[in-house]
């Protein structure tokens, strides 16, 4: 491999670690960010989020109530209650599906840009090659034979 491609393929591999510094970076800033809103809200805007999820999970329950009774939806999480009281977890998750969703492309860019051109293998071409290498075994055992000889 020449010099200069391994260059290009250290500066591509900075250029994707770099941004993979900066979404990671983003993710910790807005999830923060968002706790703190959360956090210093006032009470009666927490009274009005928590009342507004209660009367979504008595309608989602209302609705999907047929002859046979409902499960009860009480003690569901509202989004805001996960970023008060779960936020470690949700972090660790978010970063954790984001890292392999990041890597997953990552690796199928590579592969795309700095994989094999050939292509498959045909058929006829993997026939030749298993006759070169019969052929190949076949002169070499006859050369060793003569030599015992």
């Amino acid at each position: 491999m020449s010099e200069r491609l391994q260059k290009t393929k250290r500066w591509v591999i900075a250029l994707w670690g770099f941004v993979y510094i900066l979404l990671m970076v983003g993710i910790v800033f807005k999830m923060l960010d968002s706790r703190s809103q959360i956090l210093n809200a006032s009470g009666n805007q927490r009274e009005l989020q928590q009342a507004g999820w209660d009367d979504w999970t008595k309608h989602r329950q209302q609705a999907s109530s047929t002859n046979q009774p409902a499960p009860s939806l009480r003690g569901t999480l509202n989004p805001q209650r996960l970023l008060e009281d779960h936020f470690g977890i949700c972090l660790a998750a978010i970063l954790l599906f984001t890292t392999l969703i990041y890597g997953v492309t990552v690796c199928l860019f590579c592969g795309v840009v700095w994989g094999s051109t050939q292509g498959p293998m045909t058929l006829a071409e993997d026939f030749r090659d298993t006759q070169d290498m019969l052929s190949v075994h076949t002169v070499g055992n006859t050369l060793q034979q003569k030599g015992e000889h």
